[in-house]
């Protein structure tokens, strides 16, 4: 194995038998990797830290059931040697099409209180709209890639749409928009790519 990978996490261990090591997590576009340096003092290791771009040479094992990469040498990247935007997952629907998408469901509210509520945030809150489109919905459980909020959240908000469908009871308006709105506090809990982890706020 030979590439260019994000450096998403690294910390420093100690065997059972008091040998230092290193856990790292790899990223690139297809996701993450677990890694592992066995010899960190190796003069083929260069010095990196968490969020840099590094060329590895590995072997990829298998642990436990999971591929995981041994690294022989590490060589860190200057800014040009790499694209950022090739290192971050993404969603696989376009943003545009599911922002319009969620934005016709908003469009559809009558109750003239809950429309002007969600197009406070989704039409006329620019910043909040940008940051909107690029944050995950988790870490990792689930949509855990840039865009992946607006995907869930499009997801939730159709599935509720559908309910109203089938059962009269429901108050469409009040559902559609306690969806789309459910989850935007994210925005403020998680910080957005390429770090995606848990902000003080969060």
């Amino acid at each position: 194995m030979f590439d260019v990978y994000f450096c998403k996490h690294k910390q420093s261990a100690v065997t059972k038998n008091g040998k230092p090591y290193d856990n790292v997590i790899l990223q690139d576009k297809t996701g993450t990797i677990d890694a592992k340096i066995w010899d960190p003092n190796n003069a083929g290791i260069d010095d990196f830290d968490s969020m840099d771009y590094i060329e590895v040479h590995g072997d990829v094992t298998s642990f436990q059931g999971a591929l995981q990469v041994n690294v022989k040498r590490v060589r860190k990247c200057k800014e040009g040697e790499y694209d950022p935007a090739e290192y971050l997952p993404v969603s696989k629907f376009k943003a545009e099409d599911m922002m319009k998408e969620l934005l016709d469901l908003a469009g559809s509210v009558k109750n003239p209180y809950l429309h002007q509520l969600l197009e406070a945030f989704f039409v006329k809150d620019e910043a909040f709209i940008k940051t909107f489109r690029q944050s995950s919905a988790a870490k990792t459980v689930h949509h855990g890639f840039v865009g992946g909020l607006l995907q869930h959240t499009l997801a939730v908000t159709k599935l509720c749409d559908y309910f109203c469908t089938q059962y009269s009871v429901l108050n469409r308006d009040l559902l559609i928009t306690a969806a789309i709105c459910h989850d935007i506090g994210k925005t403020k809990e998680l910080s957005l790519f390429p770090k995606n982890d848990y902000t003080d706020d969060g």
